[in-house]
């Protein structure tokens, strides 16, 4: 075959996109808001072997796992004698194999061009229940696995292109949101469809020839645009830890770990140090671990690159069998965000200090996420909200923190309109703005704010489950920046406070209660008596902080009117402070 550059480039860049028109494909076709509202879900298309081609907008931490949907489906056909034909598409959800959690349900799709297998299409999207002991298959009383819902091996969900109604029909009846879960399995399945057309109508106007060698292409140039990126950073080796608050049943927080090493040809992470799994859900897999660092990797790098198998040949992951970090059944995993967005955060926090100009202080972290679930007296259907929620980001070295963004590992997710809410709902979303009232880390440059969300039950009975992180230790400052706020969600009855943690299980709501969901501002960077008068002036007008808190963690005099700083006494009060640091 003659090697046509032109031709070459052309194909891919039609691979790139394939995976992004999927992502669009799923968005116009799903059932849940969960997906077409919120984005909790990634497509992806491989190459043959199972490598990763190319990856659709959505879940970051989805990257690195969509290699292993596609070579499980390939080992499991093999070992099982599954049988493969043009049409099939397979579906599973073994998280200590290739997910996270039971929710985030995977479809593949071999991709035939006449007789043989030339790519294969992946993706997964959180499904809202796939049954379990809590309404929405996850929360924070599970001590196994098996109280967290349905375990789906790999498994013919078309075959031949036909529905195969018994495994459908297995699903559907361990679900409580059966008509939804159908609805968005078939979205997903769309989507595939769509990339095996795609690449069929490559392989017709190209040659299969010159499209697989633009696949093989496509993976070597990530290799050596990894390889460059990777030079370009700073070299050593780098350390972080933090803590992760007890469950119940457990005897003391968990402290965790992570030890970054860097050179030319590896970006090496090491969990080695860090407690054993726990009968708790926060354990994740390593398919988790693994992707984690990859997302980290790709931020720190380049987090505009396409990405593809070739650019994550650097990555190296170790963690024994067993720990926290990489679970073994059957230890329960439903909130595995606990760890593995701890994961992200550890290599961020080791590595924030000597790459300021990439990466921030701390972030609120957590996905903030709660399942409500009710009868609606509208339809008398029931419902499960499920929803990620946004927090406020770390101070950088030269610039505040953003607010209600959403975590760092949950990336190109969004939370839910109030429109969609009302509207899905029997909800009413009477408060969403910025949480001042827990505020922010001070700083030269201080940490975004988080978001105050409350939702009045506009039903008789609901059900609440919650499991939040950041509860007792808020998001960590750099440089003399001060601590970010905590996460936490209050229940209020009667407009009075009854509850205010960070983790429910089936905590029963009555109507006109308010759930009050409260996410945390970010650390600061830099001494707060570095930061620029102007800047505080500038916040205090805008609303974010009061009078006396410019005094007390800035050391900046506003006037009474609020039009000016008071310069000289601004200027003695930090002279005071410095002098009396200096002295201890």
């Amino acid at each position: 075959m003659v090697k046509d550059v032109v031709t070459l480039r052309i194909i891919k860049n039609a691979l790139d996109n394939i995976a992004k028109e999927m992502f669009w494909t799923t968005i116009r076709t799903a059932k849940s808001s969960i997906i077409y509202e919120t984005y909790d879900f990634a497509p992806a298309l491989n190459n043959k072997k199972g490598d990763l081609i190319s990856i659709g907008t959505g879940i970051p931490v989805f990257l690195g796992i969509m290699p292993l949907i596609a070579k499980s489906v390939l080992e499991d056909i093999e070992k099982h004698d599954l049988g493969l034909s043009p049409g099939d598409i397979f579906v599973l959800n073994d998280p200590y194999r290739i997910s996270t959690h039971l929710n985030d349900v995977a479809l593949a799709m071999p991709i035939f061009f006449q007789d043989q297998i030339v790519a294969i299409g992946t993706i997964r999207g959180h499904v809202n229940d796939v049954g379990g002991m809590n309404p929405g298959s996850w929360g924070p009383n599970a001590t196994e696995i098996f109280q967290e819902g349905l375990i789906i091996p790999t498994s013919h969900f078309y075959k031949d292109g036909k529905l195969n109604k018994e495994v459908v029909r297995l699903i559907l009846h361990n679900t409580r949101i059966p008509d939804f879960v159908y609805g968005d399995l078939e979205a997903l399945a769309a989507a595939l469809r769509y990339a095996y057309k795609r690449i069929n109508d490559l392989c017709l106007k190209y040659g299969v020839e010159m499209v697989l060698a633009a696949m093989d292409e496509r993976i070597a140039d990530g290799k050596i645009l990894a390889r460059n990126r990777l030079k370009e950073l700073i070299k050593g080796e780098f350390f972080a830890e933090e803590w992760i608050e007890k469950y119940e049943g457990m005897d003391e927080d968990l402290r965790i770990s992570a030890k970054v090493k860097i050179d030319d040809e590896k970006f090496r992470v090491d969990f080695t140090d860090n407690p054993p799994q726990v009968k708790a859900p926060i354990n994740t897999t390593f398919a988790g671990l693994y992707t984690a660092v990859a997302t980290v990797f790709a931020a720190i790098t380049d987090p505009h690159v396409p990405l593809n198998q070739g650019y994550l040949d650097p990555v190296e992951v170790i963690c024994p069998e067993g720990k926290l970090f990489n679970a073994q059944p059957p230890a329960p995993v439903s909130c595995y965000w606990e760890t593995m967005f701890y994961a992200v955060d550890l290599v961020w926090k080791a590595m924030a200090p000597h790459l300021p100009e990439r990466l921030s202080a701390g972030h609120f972290l957590s996905v903030v996420s709660e399942t409500l679930s009710m009868i609606d007296p509208r339809d008398n259907a029931y419902k499960i909200l499920v929803e990620p929620n946004p927090g406020g980001w770390g101070g950088g070295v030269d610039k505040d923190g953003e607010s209600c963004l959403v975590a760092a590992a949950d990336g190109e997710t969004y939370c839910h309109p109030a429109e969609v809410i009302e509207k899905i709902y029997p909800i009413r979303v009477e408060c969403m703005k910025l949480n001042l009232d827990d505020g922010v880390g001070s700083g030269k440059y201080r940490g975004g704010f988080g978001m105050r969300k409350d939702y009045r039950l506009l039903v008789k009975d609901a059900n609440l489950v919650c499991s939040i992180n950041r509860i007792k230790y808020p998001p960590w400052g750099i440089d003399g920046g001060k601590e970010g706020s905590p996460n936490h969600i209050v229940i209020l009855r009667d407009e009075k406070p009854i509850w205010d943690g960070g983790r429910a299980s089936n905590f029963l709501l009555k109507e006109f209660d308010i759930v009050s969901i409260r996410s945390g501002g970010g650390g600061g960077w830099g001494f707060s008596f570095e930061r620029p008068p102007e800047l505080v002036l500038e916040d205090w007008k805008n609303g974010l902080i009061s009078v006396e808190t410019a005094r007390i963690e800035y050391g900046v005099i506003i006037d009474e009117k609020g039009l000016k700083v008071d310069y000289e006494g601004t200027k003695k009060i930090r002279e005071a402070i410095n002098k009396d640091k200096k002295e201890k």
